[in-house]
């Protein structure tokens, strides 16, 4: 019996030569480890690429703010009674993320006084361009962390409407004004809490005949500001 199965399996095992080379067979029975094979398993491995994390310091600052205004006029040294008024807008720029940066303001701003023997209340309103230099010291991320801040620069007052209890009186008043602002301030994340005084330095009234005193009307103005920062 182990006689005959000698010449059957040479035959099977021929057969099987024949049918499959030696290099096929090898080839089906080892892992292929060529160069190709190694570079698309190592890609093949590796995780997807990740989008790059958003800075939080970049991007040009945008916000809204608005608060409380004190005017004082004077003519010609003397005080007139002053009322409160406010301000609210926007402003951009800033470098939220670096130490020295310029921040421009575009404002809606009510300032009030009163005036003669029977107390007329006059409101100016006017559009209000601050141009200021900003001086950041603290922290640079806006999510997060306390800054503290310092502004100066001009400011650029368009006036909108004059009126004196309820009348138009912008006939007797310039167009424009222009003034220097000086304040400060503080970000905590990303609300804003500041202080700032406007000196005016142009008369503001365009018939002196309205004058009491016949000086030159001028105003400066103290605010109290809040804001939010979007970017």
């Amino acid at each position: 019996m182990r006689s005959r199965l000698v010449p059957v399996l040479a035959v099977a095992a021929a057969a099987v030569l024949l049918v499959c080379p030696a290099p096929a067979l090898a080839q089906s029975l080892t892992i292929p480890d060529s160069p190709s094979f190694l570079v698309s398993g190592m890609v093949s491995q590796q995780p997807a690429a990740q989008p790059p994390a958003q800075s939080s310091t970049g991007g040009l600052g945008f916000g809204i703010k608005g608060g409380w205004i004190y005017s004082s006029f004077s003519q010609a040294g003397e005080s007139l009674d002053s009322r409160g008024g406010w301000e609210a807008g926007i402003f951009f720029g800033g470098n939220r993320g670096g130490v020295v940066g310029l921040m421009g303001e575009l404002l809606y701003a009510r300032k009030s006084f009163e005036e003669g023997v029977v107390l007329k209340t006059t409101n100016l309103d006017y559009f209000e361009i601050p141009v200021l230099l900003r001086l950041n010291i603290g922290s640079s991320n806006k999510n997060k962390g306390v800054i503290f801040y310092g502004l100066a620069g001009p400011v650029f007052d368009i006036n909108l409407k004059a009126e004196q209890d309820g009348v138009d009186v912008s006939d007797d008043y310039e167009k424009y004004d222009i003034g220097v602002l000086a304040g400060g301030g503080l970000e905590i994340s990303r609300i804003i809490l500041e202080a700032r005084y406007n000196w005016g330095l142009k008369n503001l009234l365009k018939n002196e005949s309205i004058s009491l005193s016949g000086g030159d009307l001028k105003n400066q103005s103290f605010a109290l500001i809040g804001g939010i920062r979007f970017n």
